[in-house]
């Protein structure tokens, strides 16, 4: 009898076991993102912008829509990025004010929004404090969840 309980046991913590890897194995779409997305914002504070672009499609697919232009392609986007970041000199520090907002659009698409703010040192030497928002439109590759298009609002 002590024999059949401990296979028993043994089969009940293996099959626990294989329980809890599968689903660790295979996060669901929106916690994929959010890794993702905790990974941007770790290269954002560190002002990192190969790492941060990273999440957005490369190619010229990509569009990102800010203060009223378009911006066309990894390339061009990763360049303003540069800019906006001063080649990674910027003191602009993130702080989310609200919680990621997920909308699953098909199996493969989702759509994000978070409310952000940023504190950094003007042109002027004064702080510039803004808050925006930032939407994207997810789409899964081969490789992983990527940004296939953004737009960004500021409050002013």
């Amino acid at each position: 009898m002590k024999r059949f309980c401990l296979v028993v046991v043994m089969l009940c913590m293996g099959l626990f076991a294989g329980i809890a890897c599968a689903q660790s194995a295979s996060l669901s779409a929106q916690q994929q993102i959010e890794a993702v997305e905790a990974n941007m914002g770790r290269a954002a504070k560190a002002h990192d912008a190969k790492r941060f672009m990273a999440a957005f499609q490369h190619g010229p697919e990509l569009a990102f829509a800010f203060n009223g232009r378009v911006i066309h392609g990894w390339d061009a986007l990763y360049a303003q990025q540069l800019k906006w970041w001063r080649g990674g000199k910027s003191d602009v520090v993130y702080r989310p004010t609200t919680a990621t907002e997920f909308l699953q659009l098909a199996p493969d698409a989702w759509v994000t929004t978070a409310t952000l703010s940023s504190r950094r040192t003007g042109p002027d030497g004064k702080p510039a404090v803004g808050t925006f928002t930032v939407t994207s439109i997810w789409r899964k590759f081969a490789d992983g969840w990527r940004i296939v298009y953004g737009h960004e609002s500021w409050v002013r």
